[in-house]
């Protein structure tokens, strides 16, 4: 088993730092994993900073585990595997390494846990 960081912390939302990634429409904020684990494990929250304009774009990502939590607001999703499905606060979906995705509509109050290992991965866009 890794060796882990042995020091407790506490990730307050008052002290929060946002800042841009991935998509521009979103702002994310590390909640201290990455540092903790030594970037085995990503614990991110990720908040809609402007209105869905459309689908995200069917895309991939190559990674050991990725679960999301919907803590606001809602998203329809669609995953090749399973079809289209919305989610709304309160739920979760995994996706397995590889699979192609794709956000189709969001509210403007989505925020959403992303938990990944590893803490940085590749995204690959694809074609449907």
């Amino acid at each position: 088993m890794p060796e882990y960081s042995t020091k407790s912390f506490v990730s307050h939302a008052k002290d929060a730092t946002w800042t841009e990634g991935l998509r521009s429409y979103f702002r994310y904020r590390d909640l201290g994993a990455k540092e903790a684990t030594g970037g085995d494990v990503l614990v991110h929250m990720l908040q809609a900073t402007k209105a869905c304009e459309g689908p995200m774009g069917y895309h991939s990502h190559t990674l050991d585990f990725q679960l999301s939590i919907m803590l606001k607001g809602w998203a329809q999703i669609e995953l090749e595997d399973i079809g289209e499905f919305r989610v709304e606060a309160g739920d979760a979906w995994y996706q397995p390494s590889g699979i192609k995705h794709e956000v189709l509509e969001y509210s403007d109050d989505f925020e959403v846990i992303e938990i990944t290992l590893p803490a940085d991965f590749p995204t690959h866009e694809e074609s449907r």
